[in-house]
């Protein structure tokens, strides 16, 4: 409970209060008593390096806090999803987030044409110069994104037709716009939903389509791929290999057919079944030399 002595309005305890509020039930949240400076001086060898941090930028952190009564959040950061640039699926078609779909410079490094916006917001951001559309399906295992296979399919083949490059997006390019690539993929490409999933999550890690898109991502390629064969029983290609053996032997000759099918009476005989090794040695079925 040291970290009840801190004062309230110091960044540490403002964050630890969040984190003990937001997660009841999750894991386990420590203190590091003395601060990292202190764990450092104890223990260099748990620790890759040390950053002090100057007493003035303290302050001014704590006049922050003070006056707004929580941290501030880092304007400079950006969550792994929104991290590089848009990824190639194919050469005319991009994968990204809302964010990398609002730099105009990455669209203009891409020499992008066109915009598929997939989220529930749409966006002016570099739009007025840009061939744009917008298909507006909500991030839920409930909502149905496979309505509109077809029209995002059809808008990227028309840009492609065209001689432009389309950047489909969401709001962070993991679940709706995946999904629609992937759709894409099987439907031009013939790829499986899993062969589509692979392929993309090569070029974009982050990807994670919720189940229900993957459910429906299902059921699309149970529609337009033809299903796996299956393949005959060995006991059904014996048969069709005799019935071909068959098949050969009545184009013989009669002359052939009727060396082939004079068989001694004494080959009929039936083999008795409890017959010992040598028996079956002797037997008519084995020595017999007239055919």
């Amino acid at each position: 409970r040291h970290w009840q002595k801190l004062r309230e309005e110091s960044a540490a305890r403002v964050v630890l209060t969040s984190l003990l509020a937001c997660l009841p039930a999750g894991p386990r949240v420590y203190f590091l008593k003395g601060g990292y400076e202190t764990f450092y001086s104890e223990y260099p060898e748990c620790c890759v390096d040390v950053k002090p941090i100057s007493q003035e930028k303290i302050e001014n952190e704590r006049a922050l806090i003070s006056q707004c009564g929580k941290p501030l959040l880092n304007v400079n950061y950006r969550p792994a999803y929104d991290q590089g640039g848009p990824v190639e699926i194919l050469p005319f078609l991009y994968l990204g987030s809302a964010y990398h779909a609002s730099k105009c410079e990455f669209l203009a490094n891409l020499h992008i044409t066109a915009l598929l916006n997939v989220s529930r917001r749409t966006s002016e951001a570099c739009t007025t110069h840009l061939h744009y559309k917008w298909i507006p399906v909500e991030d839920s295992h409930t909502a149905d994104i496979s309505s509109h296979f077809q029209e995002a399919i059809d808008f990227i083949d028309c840009v492609r037709e065209n001689g432009g490059k389309v950047l489909v997006h969401c709001e962070a390019g993991i679940s709706r716009s995946p999904t629609i690539c992937m759709a894409y993929l099987m439907k031009t490409k013939q790829f499986r939903l899993k062969e589509a999933f692979e392929y993309i999550k090569q070029r974009r890690s982050v990807i994670s389509p919720n189940f229900g898109f993957m459910g429906q991502l299902l059921q699309y390629e149970s529609e337009i791929l033809p299903s796996t064969p299956t393949p005959q029983p060995p006991s059904c290609q014996g048969e069709a290999a005799g019935s071909s053996l068959l098949g050969h032997l009545q184009t013989l000759s009669p002359d052939v057919q009727g060396a082939y099918c004079t068989f001694p009476a004494s080959v009929l005989a039936p083999v008795p079944t409890h017959s010992t090794v040598s028996e079956l040695c002797r037997s008519p079925v084995a020595t017999a030399t007239s055919c």
